[in-house]
């Protein structure tokens, strides 16, 4: 079957009177794990409300790969929204290249749920990664060949871009959410809120200068679900909910997400 070519669409939500932030939402559709068409839906009509000036990046797993390499995409952009599950991925020129988006090019980003669960073969297990000396561990075959290709340079490690590192989740089972101090983007999180039915993901490690916005407590199990990190010239906010219909349904969800995106592009 032929790629389905990559679409990027312009969709201008943001009246002249009142132009807001340009945010251009990344994603892959249908989805397997995720229904991102009927999210990407549901961002078109926050970005509305918020009126935003919003373009969507949007197609099947190896356009998106393919879009994700192309120098300077994020140019012109207030901030990147990433929300796609790429956990097979050894696609490393796509995950550095998005990487330098923020990092050199200084656009801020939020990362939501399964972008977190990405590029898992950089970071969950392995072997250490030859000049790293934090806690990701590389599979082995991809690190072999990548020592080959490029003896002089580490390979990059995900988790230490998102900065919380993930590998696992929990059931789909409520959250009760904790605020970890006042931030803009929590701001208006209601007292002793639980999530919609979503996973718990786990905190694998966490990286020096993450700034934990909430905790999230499932049963026995705890864990950092959002928080903002610095990266090279720009920063970025993670949030590990988000993962199916009810709560992206769930107007609280979507608050976060509106504060999230207006907060990156203030900051």
């Amino acid at each position: 079957m032929a790629k389905r070519l990559l679409l990027l669409l312009m969709l201008s939500t943001a009246t002249l009177a009142h132009a807001g932030p340009r945010v251009l939402y990344i994603t892959h559709e249908p989805g397997r794990w995720h229904d991102y068409s009927a999210q990407l839906a549901t961002f078109r009509a926050v970005a509305a409300d918020a009126q935003w000036d919003l373009s969507v990046a949007t197609g099947d797993v190896d356009a998106l790969l393919a879009f994700l390499q192309s120098p300077d995409y994020a140019a012109g952009q207030d901030v990147l929204v990433y929300n796609f599950c790429l956990a097979d991925s050894r696609d490393i020129a796509a995950m550095s290249n998005l990487v330098a988006q923020t990092e050199v090019a200084g656009v801020p980003a939020l990362l939501i749920h399964c972008a977190m669960h990405s590029w898992w073969d950089t970071f969950k297990k392995g072997r250490k990664i030859p000049g790293n000396d934090g806690e990701a561990r590389a599979n082995r075959k991809l690190l072999k060949q990548w020592l080959k290709d490029n003896p002089d340079t580490p390979l990059p490690a995900w988790g230490d871009f998102t900065g919380v590192a993930s590998t696992r989740h929990g059931p789909k089972e409520p959250i009760a959410l904790r605020v970890s101090g006042a931030h803009p983007a929590t701001g208006n999180l209601p007292a002793g809120y639980s999530t919609q039915a979503t996973e718990l993901y786990n905190n694998h490690y966490v990286m020096e200068g993450v700034e934990p916005l909430l905790y999230g407590k499932q049963g026995d199990d705890e864990a950092i679900v959002m928080w903002t990190v610095a990266r090279g010239a720009g920063r970025i906010v993670g949030l590990t909910l988000g993962h199916a219909q009810p709560e992206w349904s769930d107007a609280v969800f979507l608050r976060l997400l509106t504060d999230s995106v207006n907060w990156l592009a203030e900051d």
